[in-house]
């Protein structure tokens, strides 16, 4: 039973990819046997219209500039028995034109002919846009710095105050440095001169990036690029660089002269939007302006509105529906509320909140918000071509508490099927409340007498079985030495206000036992803790406070809860590598899964959800599952780690699969960490 249901699970999960799984004949017409639920969302065209050729051949749909390389690459990789992958365009059923990547291997008989070939195809039209935006970003910057070159020589000292200016011998020793380079190293001119610029070079700049440099310099051509530079103070920054050959009379390459200009804010997207109180898509009030109004204020009532199955939403037509969804019904919020004396935050991503005093009687508010919900759910959302309707439900306090108390509420909304929940009226939440005020005091009392621990698991190299790094993991000892699990009192710390105590201990105590033992260690980071501005500036000071420990140290974004604000974790990520440290999303696979995450967020490793991993070596799913993720990060050159292995036989499958590392009981059970 429990293997139909994962077989099941894994099967939604393949038809919910980005893309279309398929199995096809070697033919001409590149004939369709089997294709994913994708292909609706990929070509406009049903799988039965596809399928056998019945209304339209898969090769009918590729671009004609396309058709004959595409058959020859696939030709010479079933020729070399190998799989092939590349990019190229098809015209959809509305006639549009989509880039595509497609990887796929052929299948043999037992005489090794050809009988199928099976593979995966995605939609990445959006991701070539973003890189021509780019591209024409970068183009605009070369312009202008090819004006600063042709004017040097007249206006050296305006180049000396606005650019980065540096010039080498022949060997690449620097020979001359202005202020501005000075300034934004940290290095004197004294400690400059006569050294390489591999003084500033960041250790995360590839190999073949100043291979290129040199190899185009010395053929007396200018290279233009950006580059990963590190200070004296180990903060990182970036140039755009214009580096070029200065020839003498009679042709020959005398020295090297370099211009750059400090672009870390573009790179970077300093956007610091986390530390306002203001959302950045909606325009409205966040939860820390609620949390504010909430202290300063008596006599409140508050509801908090969550949309149901929102991430589902963001999953089926894209997260530019979702955000768009979002502005939308702020919108009629906005005017719904209009002529009550009502204030509207904006909190998680799919969350909304209504607050106000005694200006309006409890019994009014019950009605506005009994009224509001019917009308949300009637309402006809048309967002760029897609037309639905969404179901909001309801939490709502009168009592002090306000935000925990309509918290409960709303989850206990969501646990019953319920659309709206007074807190107040129902035993079983008072109940749950008595349960939380047990486990708060229990929690209190353990971070008070430092009951708070880590555990570490290992996690071992398939390569070469050896033990790679550790994650931390979160424990709480009670008052009789019971080690409690972190599922029975992480949610409820979050709700009483406890969780970032929780997570600056977490931090504190990693930090200080892997200090000085070279190990690489892991600790684990939720949305709420990167959002939170003093677990950020715990997290950086006590990483500044020992030299090189952020070159040891992985942060694991926890998966599970979703990541939304991608521009808030985009910017966090930058910083925490900027520290040297590197990032995992953990729990992939599952949950709110979505490849998406692998093409946006700079992401060092992905750790593959332990439901899949468990069951590889005997569920076809879980393994097509686990193939796809893994070709998919190495293509953007992300490491994997495969969770709960815990025997022999699925870590020689992930082995074989290319996976990189290995988590589980089969290498070692997490280990309280005691004092060094």
């Amino acid at each position: 039973m429990t293997n139909n249901l994962q077989s099941v699970k894994i099967e939604n999960l393949i038809n919910k990819l980005p893309g279309m799984l398929y199995r096809c004949k070697f033919d001409s017409a590149w004939t369709m046997e089997f294709v994913s639920d994708g292909c609706k969302l990929l070509t406009g065209y049903d799988g039965s219209e596809i399928i056998n050729n019945k209304l339209v051949s898969y090769a009918s749909l590729i671009h004609q500039d396309d058709v004959d390389w595409i058959f020859q690459v696939v030709s010479t990789a079933i020729k070399n028995r190998s799989t092939f992958n590349f990019e190229y365009r098809i015209i959809t059923q509305d006639s549009q034109i989509k880039w595509v990547w497609e990887q796929g291997v052929a299948v043999y008989d037992e005489n090794n002919k050809v009988t199928s070939i099976e593979g995966f195809i995605t939609d990445i039209t959006s991701h070539k846009k973003n890189n021509d935006l780019l591209k024409d970003e970068l183009n605009k910057k070369d312009k202008e710095l090819l004006i600063n070159l042709s004017l040097l020589n007249e206006y050296k000292k305006a180049v000396d105050a606005s650019a980065i200016v540096t010039k080498t011998d022949l060997t690449g020793m620097i020979t001359y440095v202005n202020d501005e380079f000075c300034r934004i190293s940290g290095y004197s001119k004294e400690e400059l001169l006569g050294k390489s610029h591999n003084i500033i070079r960041h250790p995360q700049n590839s190999t073949s990036l100043f291979s290129d440099l040199w190899k185009t310099i010395t053929e007396k051509k200018i290279w233009k690029g950006i580059i990963k530079n590190r200070s004296k103070s180990n903060k990182t920054y970036y140039v755009k660089s214009v580096i070029l050959p200065i020839l003498s009379y009679d042709g020959n390459i005398q020295e090297y002269m370099a211009i750059r200009h400090d672009v870390t804010d573009l790179i970077l997207q300093e956007k610091k939007i986390k530390f306002q109180t203001t959302d950045s898509m909606t325009k409205l009030p966040n939860r820390q302006k609620l949390m504010e109004d909430l202290e300063s204020k008596e006599k409140l009532k508050l509801a908090i509105l969550n949309i149901e199955k929102f991430r589902e939403i963001n999953e089926y037509y894209g997260f530019d529906v979702g955000d768009r969804l979002l502005v939308e019904l702020s919108t009629i919020l906005i005017l719904y509320l209009r002529d009550f004396d009502i204030k509207l935050y904006k909190l998680a991503a799919d969350e909304f909140a209504i607050l106000t005093n005694d200006t309006i009687a409890e019994e009014d508010f019950k009605a506005l918000i009994s009224s509001l919900l019917p009308m949300l759910k009637s309402f006809d959302f048309d967002i760029l071509e897609f037309k639905f309707n969404i179901r909001v439900i309801a939490g709502v306090s009168m009592q002090k508490n306000y935000f925990i108390n309509a918290e409960m509420a709303t989850n206990y909304a969501k646990q019953t099927g319920k659309n709206l929940v007074f807190f107040g009226d129902n035993l079983d939440i008072k109940l749950q409340l008595e349960n939380n005020i047990k486990w708060t005091t229990k929690i209190k009392k353990a971070i008070e007498d430092d009951r708070i621990v880590l555990s570490a698991q290992p996690i071992v190299s398939n390569k070469t079985k050896t033990i790679n790094k550790y994650e931390c993991l979160v424990r709480m000892i009670d008052e009789d030495g019971t080690i409690i699990s972190p599922f029975k009192f992480l949610d409820i710390s979050k709700r009483s206000r406890l969780y970032t105590s929780i997570t600056k201990i977490v931090i504190e105590k990693a930090i200080e036992y892997f200090k000085d033992t070279g190990l690489y260690f892991s600790i684990n980071f939720t949305l709420d803790d990167i959002l939170n501005t003093k677990v950020i500036e715990v997290l950086k000071n006590k990483i500044n406070q020992y030299e090189n420990i952020g070159n040891f140290m992985i942060i694991e974004i926890v998966e599970d809860e979703g990541i939304e604000n991608y521009e808030e974790v985009s910017n966090f990520i930058d910083e925490m590598k900027a520290l040297g440290c590197k990032i995992a999303i953990d729990d992939f696979g599952t949950g709110y899964s979505n490849f998406n995450y692998l093409m946006r967020l700079n992401v060092d490793f992905i750790k593959i959800d332990g439901s899949i991993i468990k069951n590889i070596d005997h569920d076809y799913n879980a393994k097509v599952v686990t193939e796809l993720i893994v070709n998919f990060a190495k293509r953007l050159n992300i490491e994997t780690i495969g969770e709960y292995v815990y025997k022999e036989d699925i870590f020689k499958i992930l082995k074989n699969m290319g996976v990189d590392y290995s988590q589980g009981f089969y290498f070692g059970k997490p280990e309280l960490l005691e004092p060094l």
